[in-house]
């Protein structure tokens, strides 16, 4: 099983709990081999979450969501922590720079592998890049990543909400759906027919984890290229 859509406590909406050692225990109590730390447009609590994952048998997968300027929410995959890094980076250059109101947005905790708080953001991640949604799947693709349109069902922060259609220029074939959006629901009145469908928790709580999931028939060994060939 797969949950490629959770938050952690560098998402100021997540609860304070969200932490990567949390996740990760919680992920293997629930027989979830795959997991995906995908905050808002940052992605400092990865490479702890990568490192406890490991320890506990399961899969870390690179990424974050990115928030482009129409308000889409893109989740946002990498081979590697040094391609989610440098991707990292690159959008950090579109995202202006807003004092964060911590009584208002609530707090961005980056976490060390101890557990403890190593560091706190100071601007809000919770906002638009400067980017558009072409230029962030080109960027993403470019650094040999996946791009999945977030909760593409939901009346706001999805693609379909904020352009009304999947660009076909875009070369999607697959998109999340959230857990109460039915493949028929998603064809017949969002016309997605011929799109495939993921279902992931978009967990901002521990109990949340592996709410929705997705199984992914691999190998023996599963590997990023056989993961990218199921989802391109």
């Amino acid at each position: 099983m797969a949950d490629l859509h959770i938050h952690s406590v560098l998402s100021p909406c997540a609860d304070r709990d969200m932490l990567p050692q949390c996740i990760v225990l919680e992920a293997w109590e629930k027989n979830i081999g795959l997991i995906a730390v995908t905050d808002h447009n940052a992605c400092n609590n990865v490479e702890v979450t990568v490192t406890l994952g490991e320890k506990f048998g399961i899969w870390v997968i690179p990424g974050l969501e990115v928030e482009t300027r129409e308000e889409v929410h893109l989740l946002s995959f990498f081979p590697s922590l040094s391609q989610l890094y440098d991707f990292n980076q690159e959008i950090e250059k579109f995202l202006p720079f807003i004092p964060l109101q911590e009584e208002v947005w609530g707090e961005e905790w980056i976490i060390s592998e101890e557990g403890e708080i190593k560091e706190k953001k100071r601007n809000l991640l919770v906002h638009p890049l400067d980017l558009s949604v072409e230029q962030v799947v080109d960027r993403v693709r470019n650094r040999g990543g996946i791009v999945i349109p977030a909760h593409v069902d939901r009346r706001s922060y999805s693609i379909i909400s904020q352009l009304g259609f999947i660009p076909p220029d875009l070369e999607i074939k697959v998109v999340e759906l959230s857990s109460h959006c039915s493949p028929e629901i998603a064809v017949n009145e969002l016309g997605l027919e011929g799109f495939r469908f993921l279902r992931f928790s978009d967990a901002h709580s521990l109990s949340q984890i592996g709410s929705a999931t997705t199984s992914f028939m691999f190998s023996s060994f599963p590997s990023w290229g056989e993961f990218k060939q199921i989802l391109t």
